[in-house]
Protein backbone atom coordinates (compact mmCIF):
# COMPACT_ATOMS: atom_id res chain seq x y z
CA UNK A 1 0.00 0.00 0.00
CA UNK A 2 3.05 2.11 0.72
CA UNK A 3 4.26 1.68 -2.63
CA UNK A 4 1.31 3.12 -4.34
CA UNK A 5 1.68 6.44 -4.38
CA UNK A 6 5.20 6.16 -5.66
CA UNK A 7 3.98 4.65 -9.10
CA UNK A 8 0.65 6.29 -9.41
CA UNK A 9 0.54 6.68 -13.61
CA UNK A 10 -2.12 9.40 -12.77
CA UNK A 11 0.29 11.80 -10.26
CA UNK A 12 2.44 10.99 -12.69
CA UNK A 13 1.47 12.93 -15.64
CA UNK A 14 0.19 15.58 -13.83
CA UNK A 15 3.20 16.50 -12.16
CA UNK A 16 5.06 15.42 -15.57
CA UNK A 17 3.11 16.89 -18.57
CA UNK A 18 4.08 15.76 -21.63
CA UNK A 19 3.22 16.16 -25.46
CA UNK A 20 1.22 13.19 -26.66
CA UNK A 21 1.48 11.74 -30.20
CA UNK A 22 -1.95 9.95 -30.15
CA UNK A 23 -3.95 10.87 -32.80
CA UNK A 24 -6.77 11.32 -30.26
CA UNK A 25 -4.71 14.11 -28.78
CA UNK A 26 -4.52 16.30 -31.76
CA UNK A 27 -7.76 18.52 -32.86
CA UNK A 28 -8.97 19.70 -36.14
CA UNK A 29 -10.05 22.78 -36.99
CA UNK A 30 -13.65 24.21 -37.01
CA UNK A 31 -15.89 22.69 -39.11
CA UNK A 32 -17.13 25.50 -41.66
CA UNK A 33 -13.64 25.56 -42.63
CA UNK A 34 -15.04 23.31 -45.34
CA UNK A 35 -17.29 26.21 -46.18
CA UNK A 36 -14.61 28.91 -46.21
CA UNK A 37 -12.47 26.86 -48.61
CA UNK A 38 -15.25 26.24 -50.88
CA UNK A 39 -16.10 29.92 -50.81
CA UNK A 40 -12.93 31.00 -51.32
CA UNK A 41 -12.07 28.38 -54.32
CA UNK A 42 -15.75 29.37 -56.06
CA UNK A 43 -14.85 33.12 -56.04
CA UNK A 44 -11.88 32.16 -57.48
CA UNK A 45 -13.25 30.25 -60.67
CA UNK A 46 -16.42 33.19 -61.06
CA UNK A 47 -14.17 34.71 -64.40
CA UNK A 48 -13.84 30.82 -65.55
CA UNK A 49 -17.38 30.17 -65.35
CA UNK A 50 -18.31 33.35 -67.17
CA UNK A 51 -15.52 32.34 -69.87
CA UNK A 52 -17.74 28.91 -70.50
CA UNK A 53 -21.16 30.50 -70.65
CA UNK A 54 -19.91 32.50 -73.28
CA UNK A 55 -17.44 30.65 -75.29
CA UNK A 56 -17.61 26.61 -74.55
CA UNK A 57 -21.46 26.53 -73.84
CA UNK A 58 -21.98 29.17 -76.17
CA UNK A 59 -24.61 31.03 -73.73
CA UNK A 60 -26.51 27.64 -72.74
CA UNK A 61 -27.37 28.44 -69.23
CA UNK A 62 -28.15 24.47 -68.12
CA UNK A 63 -24.96 23.51 -68.67
CA UNK A 64 -23.18 25.92 -67.60
CA UNK A 65 -25.23 25.16 -64.21
CA UNK A 66 -23.81 20.97 -64.56
CA UNK A 67 -20.70 22.60 -64.65
CA UNK A 68 -20.84 24.92 -62.00
CA UNK A 69 -22.43 22.08 -60.23
CA UNK A 70 -19.90 19.74 -60.69
CA UNK A 71 -17.11 22.09 -59.66
CA UNK A 72 -18.59 22.97 -56.39
CA UNK A 73 -18.88 19.17 -55.72
CA UNK A 74 -15.09 18.86 -56.41
CA UNK A 75 -13.80 22.16 -54.87
CA UNK A 76 -16.16 20.89 -51.91
CA UNK A 77 -14.93 17.32 -51.87
CA UNK A 78 -11.28 18.45 -51.66
CA UNK A 79 -11.76 21.02 -49.16
CA UNK A 80 -13.32 18.43 -47.06
CA UNK A 81 -10.59 15.96 -47.40
CA UNK A 82 -7.83 18.51 -46.84
CA UNK A 83 -9.61 19.16 -43.70
CA UNK A 84 -9.75 16.16 -42.53
CA UNK A 85 -6.33 15.39 -43.09
CA UNK A 86 -5.14 18.93 -40.38
CA UNK A 87 -4.94 18.16 -37.20
CA UNK A 88 -3.04 20.17 -34.79
CA UNK A 89 -2.13 19.94 -31.00
CA UNK A 90 -1.22 22.60 -28.62
CA UNK A 91 1.07 21.61 -26.39
CA UNK A 92 2.91 22.67 -22.94
CA UNK A 93 5.81 24.63 -24.94
CA UNK A 94 4.97 23.77 -28.84
CA UNK A 95 2.43 23.58 -31.13
CA UNK A 96 2.40 20.31 -33.35
CA UNK A 97 0.71 20.47 -37.20
CA UNK A 98 0.31 17.82 -38.98
CA UNK A 99 -1.21 18.01 -42.87
CA UNK A 100 -0.98 16.60 -46.09
CA UNK A 101 -3.12 14.41 -48.24
CA UNK A 102 -0.87 12.36 -49.62
CA UNK A 103 2.42 13.47 -48.52
CA UNK A 104 1.95 13.95 -45.06
CA UNK A 105 4.17 16.72 -43.18
CA UNK A 106 3.84 16.24 -39.21
CA UNK A 107 5.64 19.94 -37.41
CA UNK A 108 6.59 21.16 -34.11
CA UNK A 109 6.79 24.81 -33.17
CA UNK A 110 8.37 25.70 -30.36
CA UNK A 111 7.04 28.26 -28.43
CA UNK A 112 9.77 29.72 -28.05
CA UNK A 113 10.43 30.49 -31.74
CA UNK A 114 7.22 31.80 -32.16
CA UNK A 115 8.15 35.62 -32.43
CA UNK A 116 4.62 36.83 -33.02
CA UNK A 117 0.95 35.91 -33.38
CA UNK A 118 -1.96 37.59 -34.93
CA UNK A 119 -5.68 37.03 -35.50
CA UNK A 120 -7.63 37.47 -38.91
CA UNK A 121 -11.26 37.58 -39.71
CA UNK A 122 -12.58 38.07 -43.18
CA UNK A 123 -15.78 39.01 -43.97
CA UNK A 124 -16.90 35.11 -43.83
CA UNK A 125 -15.22 34.18 -41.23
CA UNK A 126 -16.53 37.19 -39.37
CA UNK A 127 -20.09 35.93 -40.33
CA UNK A 128 -19.38 32.19 -39.27
CA UNK A 129 -17.25 33.42 -35.79
CA UNK A 130 -14.27 32.12 -36.77
CA UNK A 131 -10.67 33.62 -36.81
CA UNK A 132 -7.39 32.62 -38.56
CA UNK A 133 -4.65 32.40 -36.29
CA UNK A 134 -1.11 33.45 -37.98
CA UNK A 135 2.50 32.69 -36.01
CA UNK A 136 5.76 34.78 -36.85
CA UNK A 137 8.88 32.60 -36.50
CA UNK A 138 11.06 34.55 -38.65
CA UNK A 139 11.36 31.52 -40.97
CA UNK A 140 11.89 31.59 -44.50
CA UNK A 141 8.58 33.40 -46.45
CA UNK A 142 6.05 30.18 -46.30
CA UNK A 143 7.46 28.76 -43.34
CA UNK A 144 5.39 30.50 -40.57
CA UNK A 145 2.68 28.83 -38.88
CA UNK A 146 -1.42 29.26 -39.69
CA UNK A 147 -4.28 27.64 -38.16
CA UNK A 148 -7.29 28.26 -40.15
CA UNK A 149 -9.82 28.49 -38.92
CA UNK A 150 -10.81 28.09 -35.10
CA UNK A 151 -13.58 29.57 -33.29
CA UNK A 152 -12.66 33.19 -31.92
CA UNK A 153 -12.65 32.54 -28.45
CA UNK A 154 -10.21 29.41 -28.85
CA UNK A 155 -8.61 32.00 -31.40
CA UNK A 156 -8.11 34.41 -28.94
CA UNK A 157 -7.66 31.53 -25.95
CA UNK A 158 -4.59 30.41 -28.47
CA UNK A 159 -3.14 33.96 -28.71
CA UNK A 160 -3.03 34.74 -24.69
CA UNK A 161 -1.41 31.33 -24.20
CA UNK A 162 1.31 32.11 -26.39
CA UNK A 163 1.85 35.93 -25.55
CA UNK A 164 1.64 34.61 -21.97
CA UNK A 165 4.43 31.94 -22.54
CA UNK A 166 6.55 34.86 -24.14
CA UNK A 167 6.49 36.96 -21.42
CA UNK A 168 7.05 34.35 -18.70
CA UNK A 169 3.63 34.36 -16.91
CA UNK A 170 2.87 30.46 -17.93
CA UNK A 171 6.82 29.29 -19.05
CA UNK A 172 4.57 26.33 -20.58
CA UNK A 173 2.70 24.84 -17.58
CA UNK A 174 -0.75 24.82 -19.54
CA UNK A 175 -2.51 24.81 -22.45
CA UNK A 176 -5.37 27.42 -23.54
CA UNK A 177 -8.02 27.39 -21.69
CA UNK A 178 -8.89 29.96 -19.14
CA UNK A 179 -6.39 32.62 -20.13
CA UNK A 180 -7.84 36.34 -19.99
CA UNK A 181 -7.97 38.00 -22.92
CA UNK A 182 -7.27 41.23 -21.56
CA UNK A 183 -4.71 42.01 -18.76
CA UNK A 184 -5.22 46.03 -18.64
CA UNK A 185 -7.93 48.28 -20.05
CA UNK A 186 -6.83 51.64 -20.91
CA UNK A 187 -7.97 54.33 -24.00
CA UNK A 188 -6.89 54.13 -26.92
CA UNK A 189 -3.29 55.87 -28.20
CA UNK A 190 -4.74 56.59 -31.05
CA UNK A 191 -8.31 55.62 -32.97
CA UNK A 192 -10.03 56.85 -36.08
CA UNK A 193 -13.60 57.23 -36.55
CA UNK A 194 -15.83 57.70 -39.85
CA UNK A 195 -14.95 61.48 -40.36
CA UNK A 196 -11.32 60.97 -40.22
CA UNK A 197 -11.12 58.00 -42.28
CA UNK A 198 -12.64 59.92 -44.80
CA UNK A 199 -10.14 63.00 -44.70
CA UNK A 200 -7.56 59.92 -44.83
CA UNK A 201 -9.26 58.63 -47.95
CA UNK A 202 -9.06 62.14 -49.90
CA UNK A 203 -5.56 62.45 -49.44
CA UNK A 204 -4.91 58.59 -51.00
CA UNK A 205 -5.62 59.05 -54.40
CA UNK A 206 -5.89 55.74 -56.41
CA UNK A 207 -6.67 54.22 -59.60
CA UNK A 208 -7.27 50.70 -58.25
CA UNK A 209 -10.72 50.46 -59.38
CA UNK A 210 -9.19 51.50 -62.97
CA UNK A 211 -7.07 48.49 -62.75
CA UNK A 212 -9.87 45.84 -61.26
CA UNK A 213 -12.23 46.99 -64.56
CA UNK A 214 -8.57 46.80 -67.06
CA UNK A 215 -8.13 42.77 -65.12
CA UNK A 216 -11.70 42.32 -66.20
CA UNK A 217 -12.02 43.74 -69.84
CA UNK A 218 -8.50 41.73 -70.10
CA UNK A 219 -10.41 38.41 -68.96
CA UNK A 220 -13.50 39.32 -71.09
CA UNK A 221 -11.95 40.68 -74.20
CA UNK A 222 -13.64 37.75 -75.97
CA UNK A 223 -17.32 40.13 -75.58
CA UNK A 224 -15.27 43.38 -77.00
CA UNK A 225 -14.23 43.57 -80.54
CA UNK A 226 -10.39 42.70 -80.89
CA UNK A 227 -9.93 46.42 -82.49
CA UNK A 228 -10.48 48.27 -79.66
CA UNK A 229 -7.79 47.34 -78.18
CA UNK A 230 -5.44 48.00 -81.32
CA UNK A 231 -3.76 51.69 -80.96
CA UNK A 232 -3.83 52.11 -84.35
CA UNK A 233 -7.29 51.45 -84.79
CA UNK A 234 -7.83 54.69 -82.54
CA UNK A 235 -5.13 56.63 -84.03
CA UNK A 236 -6.92 56.38 -87.50
CA UNK A 237 -10.07 57.32 -85.99
CA UNK A 238 -8.72 60.77 -84.53
CA UNK A 239 -7.08 61.42 -87.55
CA UNK A 240 -10.14 62.04 -89.74
CA UNK A 241 -10.57 65.21 -90.10
CA UNK A 242 -14.10 65.14 -90.75
CA UNK A 243 -14.67 63.25 -87.32
CA UNK A 244 -12.76 65.93 -85.45
CA UNK A 245 -14.26 68.86 -87.38
CA UNK A 246 -17.86 67.55 -86.89
CA UNK A 247 -17.40 68.68 -82.98
CA UNK A 248 -17.23 72.45 -81.94
CA UNK A 249 -14.37 73.81 -80.38
CA UNK A 250 -16.91 73.84 -76.89
CA UNK A 251 -17.69 70.24 -77.22
CA UNK A 252 -13.90 69.57 -77.40
CA UNK A 253 -13.03 71.38 -74.83
CA UNK A 254 -15.70 70.02 -72.43
CA UNK A 255 -15.22 66.41 -73.29
CA UNK A 256 -11.16 66.94 -72.58
CA UNK A 257 -12.53 68.59 -69.32
CA UNK A 258 -15.56 66.09 -68.57
CA UNK A 259 -12.74 63.11 -69.44
CA UNK A 260 -9.90 65.07 -66.48
CA UNK A 261 -12.63 65.07 -64.08
CA UNK A 262 -13.89 61.91 -64.75
CA UNK A 263 -10.25 60.41 -64.07
CA UNK A 264 -10.48 62.87 -60.80
CA UNK A 265 -13.40 61.25 -59.47
CA UNK A 266 -12.76 58.05 -59.74
CA UNK A 267 -9.03 58.14 -58.26
CA UNK A 268 -10.60 60.34 -55.21
CA UNK A 269 -13.33 57.87 -55.05
CA UNK A 270 -11.13 54.48 -55.41
CA UNK A 271 -9.02 56.26 -52.37
CA UNK A 272 -11.85 56.52 -50.49
CA UNK A 273 -13.24 53.06 -50.80
CA UNK A 274 -9.65 51.97 -50.09
CA UNK A 275 -9.21 53.64 -47.00
CA UNK A 276 -12.56 53.10 -45.98
CA UNK A 277 -12.23 49.18 -46.13
CA UNK A 278 -8.69 48.98 -44.80
CA UNK A 279 -8.80 51.65 -41.74
CA UNK A 280 -12.36 51.16 -40.81
CA UNK A 281 -12.46 50.71 -36.85
CA UNK A 282 -8.96 51.78 -36.71
CA UNK A 283 -7.69 51.63 -32.98
CA UNK A 284 -4.10 51.47 -31.70
CA UNK A 285 -3.67 50.73 -27.82
CA UNK A 286 -0.65 49.78 -25.94
CA UNK A 287 -0.89 46.64 -24.07
CA UNK A 288 1.32 44.93 -21.69
CA UNK A 289 1.31 41.31 -20.74
CA UNK A 290 5.07 41.24 -19.81
CA UNK A 291 6.56 43.02 -23.28
CA UNK A 292 5.21 46.17 -23.99
CA UNK A 293 3.67 46.58 -27.18
CA UNK A 294 1.60 48.31 -29.37
CA UNK A 295 -2.19 46.06 -30.08
CA UNK A 296 -3.55 47.21 -33.75
CA UNK A 297 -7.32 46.42 -34.79
CA UNK A 298 -8.77 47.78 -38.02
CA UNK A 299 -10.69 46.47 -41.02
CA UNK A 300 -13.93 46.06 -42.51
CA UNK A 301 -13.88 43.24 -44.84
CA UNK A 302 -10.60 41.38 -43.00
CA UNK A 303 -10.37 42.30 -39.43
CA UNK A 304 -6.85 42.49 -38.32
CA UNK A 305 -5.74 41.94 -35.26
CA UNK A 306 -1.98 42.37 -34.33
CA UNK A 307 0.39 43.27 -31.37
CA UNK A 308 3.90 44.77 -32.29
CA UNK A 309 6.41 44.38 -29.50
CA UNK A 310 7.73 48.50 -28.90
CA UNK A 311 11.50 46.47 -28.63
CA UNK A 312 10.82 45.35 -32.34
CA UNK A 313 10.35 48.90 -33.79
CA UNK A 314 13.71 49.96 -35.46
CA UNK A 315 12.51 53.22 -37.00
CA UNK A 316 9.94 55.90 -37.32
CA UNK A 317 8.45 56.93 -40.78
CA UNK A 318 6.59 60.26 -40.82
CA UNK A 319 4.52 60.22 -44.39
CA UNK A 320 3.13 63.19 -46.10
CA UNK A 321 2.45 64.89 -49.35
CA UNK A 322 2.31 68.90 -50.12
CA UNK A 323 -1.72 69.19 -50.29
CA UNK A 324 -1.74 66.66 -46.78
CA UNK A 325 1.44 68.38 -45.24
CA UNK A 326 -0.84 72.06 -45.91
CA UNK A 327 -3.62 70.89 -44.20
CA UNK A 328 -1.60 69.59 -41.40
CA UNK A 329 -2.13 65.99 -41.84
CA UNK A 330 0.17 62.47 -41.80
CA UNK A 331 0.68 59.34 -41.58
CA UNK A 332 2.62 57.56 -39.28
CA UNK A 333 4.42 54.47 -39.66
CA UNK A 334 7.10 52.54 -37.32
CA UNK A 335 9.25 50.21 -38.97
CA UNK A 336 9.64 46.62 -37.30
CA UNK A 337 11.03 43.62 -37.25
CA UNK A 338 7.13 41.99 -36.65
CA UNK A 339 5.13 41.33 -39.29
CA UNK A 340 1.16 41.55 -39.33
CA UNK A 341 -1.11 38.94 -41.27
CA UNK A 342 -0.66 40.68 -44.68
CA UNK A 343 3.21 40.39 -44.31
CA UNK A 344 3.23 44.33 -43.90
CA UNK A 345 6.26 45.59 -41.76
CA UNK A 346 5.96 49.08 -42.21
CA UNK A 347 3.17 49.27 -39.79
CA UNK A 348 0.46 51.78 -39.85
CA UNK A 349 0.38 53.22 -36.24
CA UNK A 350 -1.42 56.69 -37.34
CA UNK A 351 -2.58 56.72 -40.79
CA UNK A 352 -4.09 60.83 -40.47
CA UNK A 353 -2.55 62.34 -37.84
CA UNK A 354 -1.64 65.85 -36.22
CA UNK A 355 2.21 66.18 -34.77
CA UNK A 356 0.63 66.73 -31.73
CA UNK A 357 -1.60 63.67 -31.79
CA UNK A 358 1.08 60.67 -32.71
CA UNK A 359 3.91 62.11 -30.56
CA UNK A 360 2.72 60.29 -27.63
CA UNK A 361 3.11 57.27 -29.99
CA UNK A 362 6.89 58.20 -30.97
CA UNK A 363 7.39 58.99 -26.93
CA UNK A 364 6.50 54.83 -26.53
CA UNK A 365 9.09 53.85 -28.79
CA UNK A 366 12.23 56.52 -27.49
CA UNK A 367 11.64 57.94 -30.77
CA UNK A 368 12.10 61.83 -30.16
CA UNK A 369 10.32 63.83 -33.61
CA UNK A 370 11.50 66.43 -35.32
CA UNK A 371 11.79 70.02 -33.70
CA UNK A 372 12.01 73.65 -35.10
CA UNK A 373 15.46 73.61 -33.33
CA UNK A 374 16.80 70.50 -35.91
CA UNK A 375 18.85 72.01 -38.79
CA UNK A 376 18.78 69.90 -41.90
CA UNK A 377 21.54 70.00 -43.96
CA UNK A 378 21.14 69.29 -48.10
CA UNK A 379 22.80 67.50 -50.61
CA UNK A 380 25.07 69.10 -53.68
CA UNK A 381 22.67 70.33 -56.48
CA UNK A 382 24.05 67.32 -58.84
CA UNK A 383 20.90 65.31 -57.31
CA UNK A 384 18.93 66.84 -59.73
CA UNK A 385 20.52 68.60 -62.66
CA UNK A 386 22.62 65.20 -63.45
CA UNK A 387 19.71 63.28 -63.95
CA UNK A 388 18.02 66.52 -65.72
CA UNK A 389 20.67 66.43 -68.28
CA UNK A 390 20.19 62.75 -68.78
CA UNK A 391 16.92 63.12 -69.40
CA UNK A 392 17.08 66.00 -71.42
CA UNK A 393 18.84 64.63 -74.12
CA UNK A 394 17.10 61.04 -74.19
CA UNK A 395 14.15 62.96 -74.19
CA UNK A 396 15.40 65.22 -76.99
CA UNK A 397 16.57 62.06 -79.13
CA UNK A 398 13.16 60.68 -79.29
CA UNK A 399 11.65 63.57 -80.28
CA UNK A 400 13.85 63.89 -83.27
CA UNK A 401 13.79 60.88 -84.46
CA UNK A 402 9.98 60.28 -83.58
CA UNK A 403 9.04 63.44 -85.60
CA UNK A 404 11.25 62.74 -88.42
CA UNK A 405 10.22 59.49 -88.87
CA UNK A 406 7.02 58.81 -87.51
CA UNK A 407 4.93 61.88 -86.79
CA UNK A 408 5.77 65.60 -86.42
CA UNK A 409 3.45 65.29 -83.04
CA UNK A 410 6.32 63.47 -81.48
CA UNK A 411 8.17 66.74 -80.88
CA UNK A 412 5.66 67.65 -78.49
CA UNK A 413 7.62 64.94 -76.34
CA UNK A 414 9.97 67.84 -75.63
CA UNK A 415 7.37 69.36 -73.78
CA UNK A 416 7.27 66.59 -71.40
CA UNK A 417 10.71 67.71 -69.91
CA UNK A 418 9.26 70.89 -68.07
CA UNK A 419 7.50 68.96 -65.65
CA UNK A 420 9.88 66.26 -65.43
CA UNK A 421 13.12 68.54 -64.59
CA UNK A 422 10.86 70.57 -62.32
CA UNK A 423 10.08 67.57 -60.07
CA UNK A 424 13.73 66.51 -60.05
CA UNK A 425 14.64 69.76 -58.36
CA UNK A 426 11.80 69.78 -55.59
CA UNK A 427 13.23 66.65 -55.17
CA UNK A 428 15.92 67.94 -54.38
CA UNK A 429 14.77 70.88 -52.48
CA UNK A 430 13.64 68.22 -50.04
CA UNK A 431 16.23 65.73 -50.01
CA UNK A 432 17.51 66.79 -46.48
CA UNK A 433 19.43 65.03 -43.67
CA UNK A 434 20.68 65.70 -39.64
CA UNK A 435 22.52 63.90 -37.10
CA UNK A 436 20.97 64.83 -33.93
CA UNK A 437 22.00 63.32 -30.65
CA UNK A 438 21.23 59.49 -30.92
CA UNK A 439 19.14 60.07 -34.02
CA UNK A 440 19.61 60.36 -37.53
CA UNK A 441 16.99 62.32 -39.72
CA UNK A 442 16.95 62.05 -43.56
CA UNK A 443 13.93 63.68 -45.50
CA UNK A 444 13.03 62.46 -49.19
CA UNK A 445 10.61 63.31 -51.86
CA UNK A 446 8.83 66.05 -52.57
CA UNK A 447 5.48 64.59 -54.01
CA UNK A 448 5.60 61.32 -51.75
CA UNK A 449 7.41 63.04 -48.39
CA UNK A 450 8.92 60.87 -46.10
CA UNK A 451 10.79 61.62 -42.94
CA UNK A 452 12.63 58.61 -41.63
CA UNK A 453 13.75 58.78 -38.21
CA UNK A 454 16.21 56.19 -37.13
CA UNK A 455 17.83 55.58 -34.27
CA UNK A 456 21.74 54.99 -34.40
CA UNK A 457 21.42 51.82 -32.22
CA UNK A 458 19.22 50.27 -35.05
CA UNK A 459 21.43 50.76 -37.80
CA UNK A 460 23.07 47.78 -39.25
CA UNK A 461 24.80 48.39 -41.93
CA UNK A 462 26.39 51.40 -43.59
CA UNK A 463 27.54 51.70 -47.14
CA UNK A 464 29.21 54.06 -49.35
CA UNK A 465 29.05 53.89 -53.19
CA UNK A 466 30.20 56.48 -56.02
CA UNK A 467 28.56 55.67 -59.50
CA UNK A 468 30.61 57.15 -62.61
CA UNK A 469 29.04 60.12 -62.45
CA UNK A 470 30.00 60.70 -58.85
CA UNK A 471 33.57 60.13 -59.27
CA UNK A 472 34.41 63.56 -61.53
CA UNK A 473 32.34 65.49 -58.30
CA UNK A 474 33.96 63.76 -55.69
CA UNK A 475 30.60 62.69 -54.35
CA UNK A 476 28.76 59.65 -53.03
CA UNK A 477 26.19 57.87 -51.81
CA UNK A 478 25.68 56.69 -48.63
CA UNK A 479 23.40 53.59 -47.45
CA UNK A 480 21.89 52.60 -44.43
CA UNK A 481 20.47 48.85 -43.73
CA UNK A 482 18.15 48.58 -40.84
CA UNK A 483 15.97 45.37 -39.95
CA UNK A 484 12.58 45.04 -41.21
CA UNK A 485 10.62 47.26 -43.21
CA UNK A 486 8.84 46.90 -46.74
CA UNK A 487 10.04 49.94 -48.01
CA UNK A 488 11.10 49.68 -52.16
CA UNK A 489 14.31 51.50 -51.60
CA UNK A 490 16.98 51.20 -48.66
CA UNK A 491 17.71 53.98 -46.59
CA UNK A 492 19.76 56.44 -48.58
CA UNK A 493 21.10 60.06 -48.39
CA UNK A 494 22.84 60.78 -52.30
CA UNK A 495 25.27 63.31 -53.56
CA UNK A 496 26.97 64.39 -50.52
CA UNK A 497 30.88 64.58 -50.27
CA UNK A 498 32.89 61.75 -50.29
CA UNK A 499 34.88 62.84 -47.15
CA UNK A 500 31.30 63.87 -45.07
CA UNK A 501 30.31 60.64 -45.90
CA UNK A 502 32.91 58.79 -44.75
CA UNK A 503 32.84 61.12 -41.24
CA UNK A 504 29.15 60.23 -41.05
CA UNK A 505 29.64 56.35 -40.83
CA UNK A 506 32.11 56.50 -38.71
CA UNK A 507 29.86 58.58 -36.34
CA UNK A 508 26.68 56.02 -37.09
CA UNK A 509 28.56 52.66 -36.77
Amino acid sequence: MSDMPATDPIETVETEPVISTEADDFERLHPLTIVLKTVAAASQNLIAMGVLYFSVFDRNIIYTLLAAISLMAVITGISALVWSRFTYHVGPTEIRIKSGLFQRNNRSIPFDRIQDVSLEQKLVSRLLGLATVKLETGASAGEDGKLDALALNDAQALRDLLRDYKSGLVAGSGTATGIAAEKTVIPPLFAMDSRRIFIAGLFNFSFVLLAILGAIAQNLDFLIPSEYFDPWYWADRFSEREVIHSIGLTAQIAGAVGALFSLIFIGVGSGLVRTFVREHGFRLDRVDTGQPGFRRRRGLLTLTDMVMPIHRVQAAIIATGPVREYFGWYHLKLQSLAGDPSGETDHSAAPCARPEEFAPILSETNIAGPTDEILFQSVNAAFWWRDAVIMFLILMTVAIIGGLHVHPGVFAAMLLAVPAIAIMYLNWRRHRFVLSGNQLFVRRGWWRRRLTILPIRKIQTADISQSPLDHPLDLATLTLGVAGGTSLAPLRISAIPLNQAHALRAQLI
